[in-house]
């Protein structure tokens, strides 16, 4: 069985969530009352693994680094993005397991703060206008009996997820492959951001783990296009950091995980490699061209 739901956002399905609660006037928490319906509750009340826009907003603005004069030097950017992005979500019900394909539309402003001298005279706002497109996937399975759940969810539960991979409209710049090697990932080689795994399976770091991180792209030698890790780093909940390319279109950069806090311990997180066009940045009319990249990670202290 098969049944489709558009959503305008999973924060409107949590505050619809939480005004049905509300408006009740018995204390007797809600109960959905179909597999459908309970399946989409848990999305909701899942907003974190379903999350495709951590590497969206005006975080670290100076990190963007400096571009050559082709014809404008950047100095930073932003991206804008609009609200109530169109996000469709389509359930295929499987007897006792529920399939679930994620993808959003996600529209809105690039800003490119730059100017064609150095140093500036005047640094000016270059806006660009960008249209993404992101998908992940994921599995329900039922592991409770329908009428006795703790969780009163009709015996569902989130198993699997994948990662999530957006891609710009007009695309040419692409991600290949991110190597991650750190003491609890040694050497480990990530070919698709869309390959599911169990929620026993998310990475997982220590407090201030060190990562050392590769990303392998299409990017040319010559005039080579430009690789940001969107993240927490350390004590810094929104983080960007620019990586450095070795040639060959490998980019390569150092992280560390979040240190030890309520904010940040045992709680899903997501990092984002963001893969940006040359003339994007370098350019004040070329179009916005981006591939990137989102795991969900956690970080759980040792102790």
């Amino acid at each position: 069985m098969k049944n489709i739901l558009k959503l305008a956002g999973i924060s409107m399905v949590i505050f619809a969530l939480l005004f049905a609660a509300c408006s009740k006037e018995s204390t007797t928490e809600p109960e959905p009352q179909t597999d459908l319906e309970a399946i989409q509750w848990l999305i909701g009340e899942n907003p974190r693994y379903f999350n495709a826009e951590s590497h969206y907003g005006d975080e670290d603005t100076t990190g963007g680094g400096f571009g050559i004069c082709t014809p404008v030097i950047h100095y930073f950017w932003y991206r804008e993005v609009d609200p109530e992005p169109n996000i469709h979500v389509e359930i295929d019900i499987v007897g006792d397991s529920a399939f679930i394909s994620w993808t959003g539309e996600f529209t809105g402003t690039f800003h490119l703060f730059a100017s064609d001298t150095f140093p500036p005279d005047t640094i000016v706002d270059y806006p660009k206008d960008f249209q993404d497109y992101g998908t992940r996937y994921a599995i329900f399975k039922r592991l409770h009996p329908v009428h006795d759940d703790p969780l009163k969810r009709r015996g569902w539960r989130l198993d699997m997820v994948s990662g999530a991979e957006i891609v710009s409209e007009g695309n040419t710049v692409q991600i290949d492959s991110v190597r991650l090697n750190c003491t609890s990932y040694e050497d480990t080689l990530i070919t698709d951001p869309l390959a599911m795994f169990t929620k026993d399976d998310i990475v997982t770091l220590t407090p201030e783990e060190r990562c050392s991180l590769t990303v392998y792209t299409n990017s040319e030698d010559v005039d080579h296009d430009y690789v940001f890790l969107h993240s927490w780093r350390r004590n810094i909940e929104h983080h960007r950091h620019r990586f450095t390319h070795i040639g060959n279109g490998v980019f390569t950069g150092v992280w560390f995980a979040p240190f030890s806090s309520q904010e940040s311990v045992r709680i899903v997180h997501h990092c984002a490699f963001d893969m940006i066009d040359k003339q994007t940045l370098d350019d004040d009319v070329e179009p916005y061209d981006a591939n990137a990249w989102l795991f969900p990670y956690i970080v759980v202290p040792t102790f």
